[in-house]
């Protein structure tokens, strides 16, 4: 039986050689016809038997190059037309809604790697190598549909050979937009800090010796720069803190491969496969005991991040035995965005860097490095949780089963990240960063004209969030000529975790994270809501406490300390003998228990992130912070990423104004007993504190559910990126029967509530 069928397919399709994989399929079934690329994805007609047909769906389904996915594909037949002689690959269209996926940028793949280190391929040793299965593809895209004049590729002309391999379907580089050789491709240069071009016949190989020499290199990497010092070199490494201000926050390292990894930290069979994807994020790994790399890249922590090359700059970086990891942290000061263009980076890093490795291929979007943990539950469960979700993963959407308003969403002040919605997606932007600076404020708006133009959204309506002082509030409100929403920011991660599991109806959004502003205009943390997309209500909390010092207490965990000290004993807490306020004067503590008495210059809040904070104090591991999460980082540390539940301590569920209360205060008691009498170890303290958080969390998760006959919770917030708690509290809860849903797709962090924002924004528009 003869048939006529076009084919609408949607998704990863454009730039990771879909196209040369339909040729050569239709080809292998004796199949005529043609394929195009255009706005809407991939377009494929077809003429052959019925059974021809079958096979083609079924290999195409199947048997897909490695950087496609397919999210849509639909049917037509075609009632007449003309007869085809052969199967062909047309021009691109661009006349249709853009609803197409626009590819991640991606690591170089295994034949362009083979060929790097070819001493008799044409691109031996050529940074720039690629082909329709690998290479930069987000980061240089200013338009679609995706072709080359569409890329920063366009002011490089392919010479003769590079033109006759993008041309013949048969050659691994058919239209392999940024595909280029040394002689009419990109090129590489060594530079100091006058930006002059440093004359050598190897840039790359001189840029190695600096390295060994201890020198800073800032390096131009597929989505911004990074830092670059030799990871055996402690003083190297302690340079660059000094310089960069980074105190005791933790680097990211890059290894030459698995093997060198497994020198350094233990590797699951999980984080192995993260680690090699073509994504090629940032994998939090447990340090071996015997790891020979100084302390100084992550203090006070049981694990290292990091990471194999994503680019063939990086391998070639890598070839020297005397160079065993790289330190390759984002280029920026403190609190920017990374730097990723040319001129910018000779300015801004000078005071950092003392040689520049650069480059001429233009960066279009900046895109960090992505992180991620695997978290193995004591159920059996491997979780991924992406700490920052951005290169090999942005701008991929989140697949709702839902049409979805167009709506553009802002996203938090910290760790702020974009959604935009169109038909079933919402697109996630990269990261990019903290609100507090111009440049971060300039990098957010740059990022929603880039990703409106690229996807051809006109939104509907701005999503916000609820907090008045937000400057990206406060700035779309008076600008906007848009409707502006503001949502909840502990509803926003509620919303984030259903949207993501694709969830409908009654739910229990256990939200714990450091801050976020409260419909009550109080400082929320410690969060059991109640509702769905649309509403929601405040179900319970932990016990308010009092930041003493207002935002001082966040840098501060002492005063978080001895609030909860205040809290639990009243005025006898002056008289604990506690070694975390050695340094403190009587009289420094009796103004603290003042302003806690009197509730003077201090903030209500329920913060779980401040009571993490807060114990950390208690427990003399951290009480001045350099970088956010510092204590509560540390005071999991000590666990030495080992998940056993310990003896909870005791703790109460009361009720409070209308809502019920986790009061700690018991737990505080018991906890201060331990730490006086010297004869409990810091890590059985700390154990027994995680285990009393998870034990409450499922027995007020019990409780809410029975009341409320809904048995979905949504597990969200930054405190849930701490592994014992996340694994625990799944686990219990699912031996409790009770349906518990994380995320895995999108930060549970503020980098994941633009997300919920989104769908936030459109419930309330759906019921208008």
């Amino acid at each position: 039986m003869k048939i006529h069928q076009q084919l609408r397919v949607n998704g990863v399709v454009q730039g990771v050689g879909f196209r040369p994989f339909v040729h050569k399929i239709a080809l292998e079934n004796n199949l005529k016809g043609w394929v195009l690329n255009d706005s809407q994805g991939v377009l494929i007609e077809l003429q052959g038997t019925q059974e021809q047909y079958e096979r083609f769906k079924s290999q195409l389904k199947n048997d897909l190059p490695a950087m496609a996915e397919i999210t849509y594909l639909k049917e037509f037949s075609v009632e007449s037309g003309d007869e085809f002689s052969e199967f062909e690959i047309r021009q691109s269209n661009s006349n249709l809604d853009n609803i197409t996926i626009v590819p991640s940028d991606a690591d170089v793949c295994e034949d362009c790697l083979n060929e790097l280190f070819d001493e008799n391929d044409r691109r031996y040793n050529y940074p720039f190598i690629n082909c329709t299965n690998c290479g930069p593809r987000f980061s240089i895209i200013h338009d679609m549909p995706y072709d080359r004049k569409q890329t920063t590729m366009s002011k490089f002309p392919m010479c003769p050979d590079c033109y006759t391999e993008y041309t013949d379907i048969s050659d691994r580089r058919y239209h392999a937009q940024p595909n280029a050789c040394p002689t009419c491709g990109p090129s590489v240069w060594m530079s100091l800090n006058d930006g002059e071009a440093i004359s050598t016949e190897d840039p790359i190989a001189y840029c190695r010796d600096m390295l060994v020499a201890g020198k800073i290199i800032a390096v131009k990497s597929v989505g911004g720069f990074h830092l670059a010092v030799n990871a055996a070199d402690e003083d190297a490494v302690n340079t660059l803190r000094q310089r960069k201000k980074r105190d005791n926050k933790p680097f990211a390292l890059m290894a030459k491969n698995l093997n060198r990894v497994r020198d350094f930290c233990h590797v699951s069979q999980k984080e192995q496969e993260y680690l090699q994807s073509v994504k090629k994020p940032i994998v939090v790994l447990k340090k071996r005991s015997d790891c020979r790399l100084p302390d100084v890249i992550a203090p006070s922590n049981p694990s290292l991040g990091i990471m194999l090359p994503s680019a063939p700059l990086h391998h070639l970086l890598l070839q020297d035995e005397r160079i065993p990891a790289l330190i390759m942290t984002s280029a920026n000061t403190s609190g920017q965005p990374i730097v990723y263009e040319n001129d910018r980076a000779l300015d801004e890093l000078k005071h950092i860097a003392d040689g520049y490795l650069l480059h001429n291929r233009d960066i279009y979007t900046r895109v960090d490095d992505s992180l991620l943990k695997v978290v193995k539950t004591r159920c059996g469960d491997d979780l991924v949780t992406l700490i920052r979700r951005s290169r090999g993963f942005a701008p991929a959407p989140i697949m709702s089963n839902k049409s979805l308003r167009k709506i553009i969403a802002s996203g938090a002040e910290l760790k702020t990240t974009l959604a935009l919605t169109k038909n079933n997606n919402v697109y996630l932007s990269q990261h990019i960063g903290d609100l507090k600076n111009d440049h971060t404020y300039e990098a957010h708006s740059q990022c929603a004209q880039k990703l409106t133009g690229l996807f051809e959204i006109k939104p509907e309506a701005w999503a916000v969030d609820l907090h008045p002082h937000f400057r990206m509030t406060r700035t779309i409100e008076s600008q906007s000529e848009l409707p502006v929403i503001k949502v909840q920011h502990h509803h926003a991660h509620m919303a984030s975790c259903m949207g993501e599991n694709n969830l409908e109806g009654s739910t229990i959004g256990v939200i714990f994270d450091g801050t976020g502003y409260g419909t009550d205009g109080s400082i929320w943390g410690g969060e059991f809501l109640l509702g769905d997309y649309n509403s929601f209500e405040r179900a319970a909390s932990i016990k308010s406490f009092n930041l003493l010092g207002g935002d001082k207490a966040v840098k501060e965990p002492y005063r978080v300390a001895l609030s909860l000290l205040y809290e639990t004993f009243g005025e006898e807490c002056k008289q604990l003998q506690l070694p975390c306020f050695s340094f403190l004067s009587d009289q420094d503590v009796h103004v603290l228990v003042r302003m806690a008495e009197r509730k003077i210059n201090s903030f209500t809040t329920t913060s779980m992130g401040r009571l993490f904070d807060g114990i950390s104090a208690l427990l003399n591991l951290r009480t001045v912070i350099e970088y956010e999460a510092q204590a509560a980082i540390e005071l999991e540390g000590v666990l030495e990423r080992t998940l056993d539940m310990a003896e909870p301590y005791s703790y109460e569920i009361n009720d409070s104004e209308g809502i019920h209360q986790f009061d700690y205060r018991p737990m505080i008691k018991e906890l201060v007993s331990d730490v006086i009498s010297n004869h409990v170890s810091t890590a059985i303290i700390s154990r027994r504190f995680h285990s009393t958080i998870v034990m409450a969390v499922c027995e007020m998760c019990e409780l809410l559910a029975k009341e409320h006959a809904t048995r979905q919770v949504v597990l969200s917030g930054g405190v849930f990126m701490n592994e014992f708690i996340l694994a625990n509290t799944y686990t219990e809860l699912k031996h409790r029967d009770l349906n518990v849903y994380v995320q895995q797709k999108v930060p549970s962090n503020d980098g994941g509530i633009s997300l919920g924002q989104a769908f936030v924004a459109n419930a309330k528009m759906e019921s208008k």
